[in-house]
């Protein structure tokens, strides 16, 4: 049997646990959580957690984290140490965190990849809300596929060129497509050093915009391309385009990760003319059903990003 060293249940980290906690998710090699989520999650005033933390280090031997926004508690992360795992202190851990989520009355929910799905979907979270398909692309094949769209009636600029009321109106687009007050999270997104944004405006509205971030260790060459939110393909594909330059000087033969949220217009009209499509990704499952928000007539891609429930 694992000896399980002596430890503590907190309900706050330690920048030594928030730095276990960075290397952990990549080292897992998670795919939804980019690197600005990982560096703003430990900052954002909604952050909720449970760490078991050794008694005689203050390491990290497991945690679950979790965003409340509104009425929804969104559990983005929730994890332990391979060689405990199956020792019982996941379940505490969980244990903990329902107790506090249940007493502040939220929905909850969480992302369960494929083989948790059963184990998830039998237990709190039974409610399925929509799912995530995965598509892989090399930076060639996104150069390819913006190259059969005639983007020369667009522009676009990046979000660091906006003016001051340009960029506050991009705080009022994202609020019009999620339907959620992101402000505090976006704040994070838009000055983060992992991340860059591209943003078609018209007479100083915003219209649409794109993203893109690192994901993981560098090793790891890959990048997230998301939230998109647009009104065509087209749209999509100019944004994008702009967002390539940044790709390729993190890396030139980078993977470019995008993943579809089912009942969205990216689902319907990206996912059949982008390919490279893979089997589901992740299951979004809920404690009960909740309103939908989001203007999935714009989603593109969503933000898909473990601090925020998005769709």
């Amino acid at each position: 049997m694992t000896e399980i060293p002596a430890y503590t249940l907190v309900d706050c980290g330690t920048e030594k646990l928030w730095a276990e906690f960075t290397t952990m998710v990549r080292d897992l090699e998670w795919a939804s959580p980019d690197n600005t989520v990982l560096w703003a999650t430990p900052l954002l005033a909604s952050t909720r957690c449970v760490f078991a933390k050794r008694d005689d280090d203050g390491s990290m031997l497991g945690c679950i984290v979790w965003n409340e926004n509104e009425e929804l508690a969104w559990i983005g992360f929730y994890m332990t140490l391979e060689e405990l795992r199956g020792a019982g202190i996941g379940s505490k851990i969980w244990n903990r965190a329902m107790e506090r989520i249940r007493a502040a009355k939220k929905t909850f929910g969480l992302r369960a990849v494929p083989d948790m799905y059963t184990k998830y979907a039998s237990g709190d979270t039974q409610v399925e809300l929509s799912r995530l398909k995965k598509h892989l692309l090399t930076v060639d094949q996104m150069k390819d596929f913006c190259s059969h769209y005639d983007v020369s009636s667009l522009g676009s600029r990046l979000y660091r060129e906006l003016n001051d009321n340009e960029q506050r109106d991009f705080i009022r687009f994202d609020r019009e497509i999620t339907g959620r007050d992101r402000s505090a999270w976006l704040e994070k997104f838009t000055t983060s050093s992992t991340t860059e944004i591209s943003v078609f405006v018209r007479d100083g509205k915003v219209e649409a915009y794109a993203a893109v971030s690192t994901i993981g260790h560098k090793s790891a060459n890959t990048v997230k391309i998301g939230p998109c939110f647009a009104s065509s393909v087209t749209e999509f594909s100019v944004l994008v385009k702009l967002l390539i330059p940044w790709i390729e000087k993190f890396s030139n033969d980078a993977n470019v990760l995008i993943a579809v949220l089912t009942g969205s217009v990216g689902e319907r009209e990206l996912s059949p003319v982008l390919g490279h499509q893979m089997s589901y990704e992740l299951v979004t499952l809920l404690s009960e059903s909740i309103e939908t928000k989001m203007n999935l007539s714009k989603c593109y891609v969503p933000n898909n990003a473990h601090c925020h429930f998005d769709a």
